[in-house]
């Protein structure tokens, strides 16, 4: 039988002349291997498989390095020895790889004489190597240069000082065995051999006679091999050198094997200094591999003489040097992080992760989809565990993923409960967390795990064995005895209330309600956390009696609970939604709220629940089931509850504000038999939700029907904005506190103001006519405009202070009080503007001496009613205080109009407050902000006051990486703090520049989790993408921390394009888009012009809503919601960042640089190929790993 290389030669030959495709050649390689190993074996020699596989990648190699000209076909069937056919199903075996990436470089690097002659041919192998090896190298598990076949390979091609002709001795047989692995003192001259050959690879990048020399791979891949497997094959040797210096049977005093070793030890040492002398000194990385290298081949040389007796170094020095390697300065930030609950003891407390931390805040603290927050969490499970380490179980991953979400949640919990409210009124922070711990978190498993099992295909590594409930029960039990004594801090919490300069309040030391209106300070949160997570199939009542710390009290507790509304809905053979279904529209409100508020579990069903009856209701035209629920809900919210915010932490707030928002656009609305209570609940409620919950105007769009089944309200509206395709709502918002002049009015509402004046202070009262002429939208728009004309009359007296009093006090009734938010918004503000001076100066100046202030009055007061020490403002305080200072006053409006209030409250103060009230009768300062106190509370005031815990908890992992830092980091408190908004992004990169930011692991994980999951996204551009653009790419003293913090960024937006890929429920952001620009409007939707906070004042008057002026200008697509704009799309979270726009403007960045850059070009290396493969099926050709190096290449071509 002919040489086996020969017959490989052979083979490739016949190949290539006819042409042979990858998949042929790939078969007959497999055919031919069998074949050679079987005439081995039936000669009775033993046979190494790998080493007559690679025999092929021999041949292949030697052939195209002595080609000219490079023939794809080459190529072709190069990456098919190395990864298999391209078209294999993974069923045939001839079809996969014969040979790994490894092998190919030995072969490449054994042939390799003479560099700069073969550029080309070395650049086609090293494009071929390039994935392979980054998929060797980037494993969790590290490499193996110990490994015996690895060792004979070596030993085989570089064993002699001439490069050995494998043709002359390709023997496929095994090495002889031996009592022990191939020692060190054999390998070391083949080892030293391998370095300078990588090292005549690395030179190239500084040959000047090759054409821009930095754009070669092989130089990279060079690197790549001396960093992976040149320094820990020399640290191999150095122990093999060591253990054989210290062992009774040395080799004899001078053997050719240890000559050779020295002498290629001097040779090496040369050969480094020479590319070291030709390296650019900006090469940091790569000028500290050389020398590491070097050191390592001086130990080499020392130990080499000291066992050839010829230096005189001690034996014990010789043993505590040990060579310096690169694998711990590469190494790189990963979303892998694994804790053992099964394993978990009670001093186990383990730190929150900063991206865990930030993860809570986004389901509390952010008001959004529950989606997107679900997306999320998905998102960062699938980053976590495709990093995971091979070891690690799916079961594993997820019961540490439950683990850590109930610490971290239970942590948040208890540091928001013993914080000292920050103001009166947020007390309810703790109550939401505490819902949020026994309701949120139970949900968010038991979701996670049904859409694990709705999509078996997640690139998950695994499959899982046990029921939900058994790796829930395991975390529970580990969360349960690690956070003990931080959940009886959650169930009683004692607080020192924060009071101003260090005043002693009466209430010190006493215990305080945290949960919120009229609730004991003491609540059962681990039963009510238990009895949840029963009651979703998460825990079972034996395994907690039996199993868990003190489990029978525990049992007890729960069993102490009064009746839960899921066991009265199995007790009526009903599912909960069901027994929702049916109480939500008989039951009380205020009394159902309370009776869901005492049960978490049931959270997120009544939330979903009250969402889809507010449409069935819509759908009836039952407004008055409306009203009570939005009463009830209002009343909970400004009285102290917490139910309103708790339901809001599973629906996004313009769920509820589309449908109510559509009441509005109803061409009928107010011309029925409502009861006037019955809009005004409805009405006020909806600017509730817009105040507390900062629902922007360009965020609310009308409700139209869908595959869910919600009401289309579109086909019986009448008024302008509705037929134009703005709701009236988004209009009036952007512009509630607007006085318009008269002459901006039409005709018929310049008569209706008329009409109202006439009615509020004439005999005749407000008639049904007026009322059937004035819908509430129109009079939203002309409250302060009333409230301007009446109080301008009574200044100037045509009315008298008591008329206007009894005039304007109808506004406090049912059938005027929803006109308030807008009406006091503009008079607060309109103080502030009015000039301070005497009313008589006034009177005076407007030629009213003899009919105002010449009047006689037997107690001395003007005509008009004023004292005659009033001033210009009095009026406007006297109405202030009717409205606002009594008990008549509904508490909504005094939560609507608190933002102007306090603006109120520090322009008069700054002017004396004192001076403001001489002359005025009713108004009293002190009184109408005790009235005040605890109002305006909104979802973001509670989150940035109270953010201390957050900080807390991101920083936990931070304080561990560096024990001797106690300030809080820099890149956390810019993050987690009370000012963090849509400039922190400003803020970072100005820090980043200062070289202050994300150096620490922690720091990175805590900055790429805000920017993919939570940073406000201010326009079009998502904030990851700001990032990655504005990074300082030349700066080497960030880049490494930057790269970092990019590699985790990437690895999020993988894991979300994963999780979006199997997201069929929803329309994505781009379909809307598309439905937009194919519409058949000319212009599509307008963006809303105006995003201002609720009733904030506006120095010029817009143009007035609903007189045809929107019609001209919005148009109702039909294929996407009315109120959004491409614009408006482009910036929403939907629209999801991806991965390719990373790698794409992070290319083009590199390409920038100057080409003297090299180590910022390994940091890339180091940092971003990322090995893992998001959503790839097998057979499919994948672009993850060397997505920046292809991007670099076509680029910088």
């Amino acid at each position: 039988m002919d040489d086996p290389e020969q017959l490989f030669g052979k083979l490739l030959l016949q190949a290539l002349s006819r042409r042979l495709s990858q998949s042929s050649w790939l078969a007959l390689v497999h055919q031919l291997t069998r074949r050679i190993q079987s005439s081995q074996q039936s000669r009775g020699e033993d046979v190494d498989p790998a080493l007559a596989a690679s025999l092929a990648a021999s041949c292949l190699v030697q052939h195209i390095l002595s080609q000219d000209f490079i023939d794809p076909l080459l190529i072709e069937y190069l990456q098919a020895l190395v990864y298999g056919s391209a078209t294999r199903s993974g069923v045939d075996p001839d079809q996969g790889p014969v040979t790994d990436a490894i092998t190919v470089t030995l072969y490449l690097l054994a042939h390799v004489d003479d560099a700069t002659t073969k550029v080309s041919a070395i650049e086609t192998v090293s494009s071929v190597i390039g994935q392979g090896l980054l998929m060797t190298f980037q494993t969790n598990a590290p490499f193996k240069v110990a490994d015996p076949s690895l060792l004979a390979l070596l030993q085989r091609l570089f064993a002699d000082k001439e490069v050995q002709d494998p043709s002359s001795s390709a023997s496929v047989v095994s090495p002889a065995p031996s009592a022990e692995p191939t020692r060190g003192s054999e390998v070391a001259p083949a080892a030293l051999r391998f370095i300078v050959s990588n090292l005549r690879l690395l030179a190239l990048a500084a040959d000047a006679s090759i054409a821009a020399p930095q754009n070669l791979l092989a130089p990279r891949a060079a690197i790549t091999v001396l960093m992976n497997v040149g320094s820990s094959l020399l640290a191999h040797v150095i122990q093999s050198l060591s253990t054989l210096q210290a062992s009774k049977d040395k080799p004899a005093a001078d053997t050719p094997l240890l000559q050779q070793t020295r002498s290629e030890c001097k040779a090496a040492t040369a050969d480094v200094e020479t590319v070291l002398h030709s390296m650019n000194p900006a090469w940091k990385d790569e000028i500290a591999l050389l020398r590491s290298l070097s050191s390592q081949i001086g130990v080499i040389h020392q130990l080499a003489q000291s066992l050839a007796g010829s230096s005189t170094a001690s034996t014990s020095q010789l043993r505590g040097k040990k060579a310096e390697t690169m694998q711990d300065a590469q190494r790189r930030a990963t979303w892998d992080h694994f804790l053992d609950a099964a394993a978990t003891t009670a001093a186990d407390k383990a730190p929150v992760e900063p991206e865990m931390a930030l993860l809570m805040h986004l389901v509390v603290d952010e008001r959004a989809a529950w989606s997107a927050k679900l997306d999320a969490i998905k998102t960062l499970f699938l980053a976590r565990r495709v990093a995971a380490a091979p070891s690690v179980t799916l079961e594993k991953s997820l019961t540490a993923f439950y683990f850590e979400l109930l610490v971290a949640a239970i942590d948040a919990c208890a540091s928001v409960v013993e914080m000292p409210p920050a103001f009166k009124g947020a007390e309810v922070y703790a109550a939401i967390w505490r819902n949020a711990l026994c309701g949120m978190v139970p949900e968010i498993v038991l979701q996670l795990e049904q859409w694990l099992d709705v999509h078996p295909d997640l690139p998950l590594r695994g499959q899982r064995v046990e029921a939900p409930h058994v790796r829930f029960e395991c975390a529970l039990r580990a969360a349960l005895l690690v956070m003990a004594a931080r959940l009886d801090v959650c169930e009683t919490a004692v607080s020192e209330p924060a009071v101003a300069n260090g005043a002693t309040d009466a209430t010190t030391g006493a215990e305080m309600d945290v949960v919120g209106l009229d609730t004991p300070p003491s609540q059962p949160i681990k039963a009510w956390l238990l009895r949840a997570c029963i009651e979703h199939s998460l825990a079972r009542p034996e395994a907690i009696a039996d199993e868990f710390p003190e489990g029978h009290k525990l049992a007890s507790e729960v069993q102490s609970l009064a009746q839960s509304l899921r066991m009265d809905a199995q007790l009526e053979g009903l599912a909960l939604n069901t027994l929702f279904e049916t109480r939500v529209p008989t039951d009380d409100p205020m009394e159902l709220l309370q009776r869901v508020a005492s049960d978490p579990g049931t959270h997120f069903s009544f939330a979903r629940q009250l969402v889809v009856q507010v449409h069935a209701w819509l759908e009836q035209h039952d407004l008055e089931s409306i009203a009570r629920w939005c009463r009830a809900l209002g009343d909970d919210a400004t009285h102290g509850g917490a139910m309103l915010d708790t339901i809001m932490l599973y629906i996004d707030p313009a769920e509820l504000v589309h449908p109510l928002a559509g009441i509005l656009d109803h061409q009928d609305l107010g011309q029925t038999s409502d009861e006037p209570a019955t809009l005004s609940n409805i009405i006020l409620f909806v600017q509730l939700l817009c105040y507390r919950y900062s629902v922007a105007p360009s965020r609310i769009s009308r409700s139209t029907s869908g595959a869910s089944g919600e009401m289309e309200i579109d086909d019986t509206t009448g008024s302008s904005e509705a037929a134009g395709g703005r709701p009236f709502l988004a209009s009036y918002l952007a512009s509630a506190s607007v006085c318009y002049p008269l002459a901006a009015l039409g005709e018929e509402e310049r008569g209706l103001v008329g009409r109202w004046v006439h009615a509020l202070f004439g005999n005749e009262g407000i008639s049904d006519d007026l009322i059937q002429a004035s819908p509430p939208t129109t009079l939203l728009r002309l409250a302060p405009l009333l409230f301007a004309q009446s109080i301008g009359a009574c200044v100037h007296g045509v009315i008298d202070l008591e008329t206007l009093r009894g005039g304007l006090s109808y506004f406090l009734q049912d059938l005027l009080s929803f006109t308030l938010p807008g009406a006091l918004a503009w008079l607060l503000a309109e103080i502030a503007r009015v000039p301070l001076q005497p009313i008589l100066d006034v009177l005076t100046e407007a030629g009213l001496q003899a009919s105002v202030v010449d009047v006689p009055s037997s107690d001395g007061t003007l005509a008009n009613g004023l004292p005659r020490n009033a001033n210009s403002r009095t009026v406007h305080l006297e109405v202030v205080a009717l409205l606002l200072d009594t008990d008549a006053c509904p508490a909504i409006v005094r939560h609507l109009i608190a933002r102007p209030f306090d603006a109120f409250v520090q322009a008069v103060e700054a002017g004396g407050a004192a001076t403001l009230e001489v002359g005025s009768e009713t108004f009293n300062m002190a009184s109408l902000k005790a009235r005040m106190e605890a109002t305006g509370v909104t979802a973001q005031l509670l989150s940035r006051r109270n953010s201390a815990w957050l900080r807390a908890l991101a920083n936990q992992t931070v304080a561990q990486q560096h024990a001797s830092v106690t300030a809080e980091s820099e890149t956390i408190t810019m993050l987690c703090g009370p000012d963090a908004a849509s400039s922190t992004l400003d803020r970072l990169m100005g820090a980043q520049g200062r070289g202050l930011t994300a150096h620490s692991v922690a720091e990175q994980k805590a900055l790429a989790t805000w920017l993919c999951l939570l940073a406000p996204q201010a326009n079009e551009v998502h904030p990851a993408l700001m990032f990655v653009e504005r990074v300082q790419l030349a700066d080497e003293s960030n880049v490494e921390a930057t790269l970092r913090t990019t590699a985790l960024v990437l690895s999020l937006a993988r894991a979300a394009e994963a999780v979006r890929s199997h997201d069929t429920s929803t329309t994505s952001t781009a379909e809307a888009i598309f439905a937009l620009a194919t519409s058949t409007e000319s212009n599509g939707l307008r963006k809303d012009s105006s995003a201002a906070d609720l009733f904030d004042d506006e120095p010029t008057t817009p143009p007035l809503p609903g007189v045809n002026g929107d019609a001209a200008n919005d148009s109702q697509s039909n294929g996407a919601r009315a109120g959004q704009s491409v614009a408006a799309l482009l910036s929403s979270r939907a629209f999801g960042l991806t991965s390719a726009q990373v790698e794409d403007l992070l290319a083009r960045k590199l390409v920038r640089l100057e080409p003297s850059t090299p180590a910022i070009w390994h940091s890339v290396e180091a940092a971003l190929l990322d090995p893992s493969e998001l959503g790839n099926d097998e057979g499919k050709e994948s672009a993850h790993k060397d997505a920046i190096k292809t991007w670099i290449e076509v680029l910088r071509s």
